[in-house]
């Protein structure tokens, strides 16, 4: 593929669709996709703060389930996630009885929220009726390839029910025995959701930003691909030289490989699963979840599986291999303007071929901020 385009497609985004009040309109929408917010790792038997598109949650395990709420006790404003959890089988210090459900406590005054975020013991007041506003709201959460998922606005349904614009990353390489993964490189950077998932997918950057590593810019031509777009997923494969690197097979160092087609698939609104079949039948695969914690930060979780040398003590030397990309990226994303990926075709200009896939994901967030303006509901 050759050429320039720069026309938006017709019927999608216009020149105002990401102005102040679209993209308001757009990340107003995207509360109701779900976002992750910690590893299930991080997890233990505490209380954990989070933060979510501008929003301080806290993460707990209240009995078999995960369950968030606002950080914030409705009675004097503490952060909840200072406190614990009760599980809500014996009686209070007081003698009061248990609950019979697992509680987050507030350590300030001890006020008990259970899993609904009703207010479940006044340790002050007790033997009194609870006043019904004793209660927080509780967001949807669920825990899907070793990650927490948030979903603010869960819809209609509710925290139970709930009707994400979205559904989760299908990721059939989790649990695969054949494959070593690990959570690698979690990390903050200044920029918005948007432009991180447009970095990771695009690959002629290659030789200019990852120079000897996974582009030669003696050759730095673009090889032809097909991307593919449905209403959940936008999908290529494309075949890649690559200098050799000891991380990715077993080939002498230095060497160029030209890779089996290497697939990309990304899973709306931010979340990129990375497939590369390897020399003598090896697989390497790289996912990503970008997750807002403000309209200009995102926090990036990482999961690496692999096929080959498989001993855990091969994983240092891949996670620095990934931090060493990842630095040379993190200057070149957070200094791109605006810092929301500007979703109106006409306002960057675009390569037919090399940009094809950022065409397409600018482009379904451009459908969500004209649906958003036009006071529609996102769902498709």
């Amino acid at each position: 593929m050759s050429g320039l385009g720069e026309a938006a497609l017709p019927g999608e985004a216009g020149p105002n669709d990401l102005d102040a009040a679209g993209e308001a309109a757009l990340d107003q929408a995207l509360r109701s996709a779900w976002m992750p917010v910690c590893q299930s790792g991080e997890l233990t038997d505490r209380p954990l703060p989070v933060r979510l598109s501008g929003e301080t949650l806290v993460v707990a395990r209240l009995g078999d389930t995960v369950a968030a709420f606002p950080d914030l006790c409705v009675h004097r404003g503490t952060a909840l996630s200072l406190g614990w959890v009760d599980p809500g089988t014996s009686p209070a210090p007081d003698g009061s009885p248990a609950t019979g459900e697992a509680c987050l406590v507030c350590p300030y005054h001890g006020w008990s929220y259970g899993q609904s975020g009703e207010v479940k013991r006044i340790p002050a007041v007790h033997g009194r009726a609870i006043p019904r506003r004793a209660r927080i709201e509780r967001y949807a959460a669920i825990e899907h390839i070793g990650l927490v998922w948030v979903l603010l606005e869960p819809g209609p349904g509710g925290w139970e029910n709930p009707a994400p614009l979205y559904p989760l990353p299908e990721a059939p390489w989790w649990g695969d025995p054949s494959l070593r993964t690990i959570p690698i490189t979690t990390y903050d950077w200044q920029c918005s959701p948007a432009r991180r998932i447009e970095n990771f997918i695009d690959f002629s950057h290659f030789p200019w930003v990852h120079e000897g590593i996974l582009g030669d810019r003696a050759k730095p031509l673009s090889p032809d691909h097909v991307v593919e777009s449905s209403e959940t997923t936008i999908s290529f494969q494309i075949a890649l030289e690559e200098p050799q690197t000891s991380v990715k097979g077993d080939v002498a160092p230095g060497a160029k490989v030209q890779r089996d087609p290497t697939t990309y698939t990304v899973h709306l609104p931010y979340s990129v699963t990375l497939d590369q079949q390897l020399p003598e039948g090896n697989r390497f695969v790289l996912f990503i979840a970008a997750s807002p914690l403000s309209a200009k930060e995102t926090r990036t979780f990482t999961w690496n599986a692999r096929s080959y040398r498989l001993d855990p003590s091969n994983d240092t030397e891949l996670a620095d291999f990934q931090r060493l990309i990842l630095d040379q990226d993190q200057p070149i994303t957070e200094s791109q303007r605006p810092e929301a990926l500007p979703v109106d075709l006409s306002a960057e200009l675009h390569i037919a071929g090399p940009d094809q896939a950022s065409i397409e994901f600018r482009r379904h967030l451009g459908k969500i901020a004209a649906r958003a303006r036009a006071g529609e509901s996102a769902t498709k």
